[in-house]
Order: C-alpha cells, then structure tokens, then sequence
C-alpha cells in the first residue's frame, strides 16, 4: 500500500494551524498577565494545553500512515525529518508538505521567541531562558 501523501499534508496542515492558534493564545496570554488576570491566564493555559494535544494527535496519526509496509514508513521518515530548507520533494504533494514544514518552521521560531519574552518576565532569574 503507497503512502498517503494528500493524508499527510493535511494533517500537517492541521499541525501547522494547532501551532498558530498556540502562538495566538501565548500572545493574549503576555496580555493577561500584565493585566494580572489570573483566571484568564489559566484558561488560556488550558487552551494552549489542548492545542498541544492536537497536535501530538496529528503526529500520531501520521505517523501511523508509515506503518502499513516499510516503504511508506521509509518514505514518511523521509517527508517529516529531512531539512525542508534542503529538501526537494518528488511530486506536488511532497513539495507542498516541505512548504508546509518550512512555514511551519518559521511559526515555531516565532512561538518560542514569544515564549521566551514570557518565561522571562514571569520567572526573572529562575528563567528556563537565562540571560
């Protein structure tokens, strides 16, 4: 059995939008906690918290496309570890998915300068992110 290639993109796609609404809700929650809103802030934690798990959801369920032959799972390994700086892909499909990794990429980069602003300014010195 191939691949599924248009399975694949759309769950990365999804992936990519969990990630969005994450970098969204970190954004309010920098708001939030300036404002001292610590009930806002929790709900906002568990909002964070269930995007997560969506995407750990579509991780698993590609991941699960790889396991019907081991020339999926290899192809599959392929498509979500290599470089998608690097990458070429082979077929429209495996060239969107690199285009969906590297956006994907730049969001993350943006979350976690997002996330870094954040932890510092809660945790001072104790920062996961020290100076």
């Amino acid at each position: 059995m191939e691949l599924d290639i248009t399975k694949v993109m759309i769950l990365l796609q999804r992936k990519w939008n969990s990630i969005r609404e994450i970098h969204r809700l970190t954004i309010e929650l920098e708001k939030t906690f300036a404002r001292n809103d610590e009930i806002s802030a929790a709900m906002l934690l568990q909002l964070r918290s269930d995007e997560m798990e969506k995407i750990d959801q579509c991780m698993e369920e590609i991941w699960q496309l790889g396991e019907t032959d081991p020339v999926s799972y290899e192809k599959l390994c392929v498509l979500i570890n290599s470089d998608p700086d690097e990458a070429v892909g082979e077929t429209a499909g495996e060239k969107k998915i690199y285009e969906i990794r590297q956006r994907t990429q730049v969001l993350l980069d943006q979350l976690q300068e997002a996330d870094k602003r954040l932890n510092q300014k809660l945790a001072g010195k104790k920062s996961f992110y020290k100076k």
